[in-house]
């Protein structure tokens, strides 16, 4: 039977984990929060019903024992190499899978050694305390090679993966990508630098939303990619009518960039709105609005300034 590890207990890898089918281990850092995933169990709501799944947890890569078909990276960014120059080292991982957000996966597939699948994940999540996780929105998988090949084993993650959401095999995962970067960039960044879950930026910002996603778009076609439908939205007919329909069903989300800035935390902003203006730049397209918020959000980090939603008006006011 197919044996999973994942890597970061946080919102997205604890819940992955808890819907699993198959024997599963997670390796989190945080000792208090591995060992409540053990006992009493990980607890974490979804659309008013709480859930309670012990877990296999440990916290250090000493711990772990076998070998795993896949190892899920559930951590953010800034913690990559640390989390997983150990595990390389130690073997035994049939593939890596990148679950994180923003353009991470071939820094992730140098530090792994080339060989990574990607996953979009197409749900959000917030940590509510040790052990504690909430499931903010519905959602799937969307998994591919980043060659473009489907191969046997990319199949097998989506089944895997299943339990937890549709999971679906792609052969475009890099345009995938790029339309998932497409609401991070826009929702997440702007969301941390106003401080307020993804409807509130929608109706509060609405001239901020569409110049973050003109921006995205913009790079994207110019670097020559097939940006996909996300989350029922053709990225090139995003309109008011879209971005209505869209809260529908995401108004509730509080990313995890926001979530990092309310911990005292270093976020990934470089990896979703500086992923984007680092690209336009290599390809000679303005990004004014996500350059915005990434001297927003590097600001707040350095505790020079706090998210507001004054600030949409900022990244606005941009182009």
């Amino acid at each position: 039977m197919t044996r999973v590890l994942v890597v970061g207990g946080g919102a997205i890898g604890g819940i992955t984990a808890a819907g699993l089918d198959v024997p599963v281990v997670v390796l989190d850092a945080n000792r208090s929060h591995a060992a409540a995933l053990r006992a009493p169990g990980l607890t974490y709501a979804f659309e008013g019903t709480s859930h309670v799944v012990p877990l296999d947890a440990v916290s250090s890569v000493d711990e772990l024992s076998g070998s795993f078909d896949f190892a899920l990276v559930a951590v953010k960014a800034p913690v990559h190499e640390a989390a997983l120059a150990p595990l390389v080292a130690r073997g035994g991982i049939g593939a890596f899978v990148s679950m994180g957000n923003g353009l991470i996966q071939d820094r992730l597939a140098a530090i792994v050694g080339g060989d990574l699948i990607a996953c979009v994940v197409e749900w959000g999540g917030s940590n509510v305390g040790p052990g504690r996780l909430v499931r903010d929105s519905g959602g799937g998988f969307m998994v591919g090679e980043l060659d473009g090949t489907v191969r046997e084993r990319t199949r097998e993650l989506a089944a895997v993966l299943a339990p937890v959401g549709p999971a679906r095999v792609t052969a475009n995962v890099r345009g995938m990508i790029w339309s998932k970067l497409l609401i991070n960039s826009t929702f997440t960044g702007l969301s941390a630098v106003s401080g307020l879950r993804y409807g509130g930026v929608a109706s509060q910002g609405s001239d901020a939303v569409f110049g973050l996603w003109r921006e995205g778009v913009a790079v994207a076609q110019r670097l020559g990619l097939t940006l996909e439908s996300i989350h029922g939205t053709d990225p090139l007919a995003f309109d008011a009518a879209e971005l209505d329909r869209m809260m529908a069903a995401m108004a509730n989300v509080r990313p995890s960039m926001l979530q990092d800035l309310d911990a005292g935390r270093e976020t990934e902003v470089d990896v979703v709105n500086g992923g984007v203006a680092t690209a336009g730049r290599a390809v000679g397209v303005a990004t004014p609005c996500n350059d915005a918020v990434v001297a927003l959000v590097h600001s707040m980090e350095r505790g020079e300034r706090s998210p507001d939603p004054r600030w949409l008006r900022t990244v606005a006011d941009a182009a």
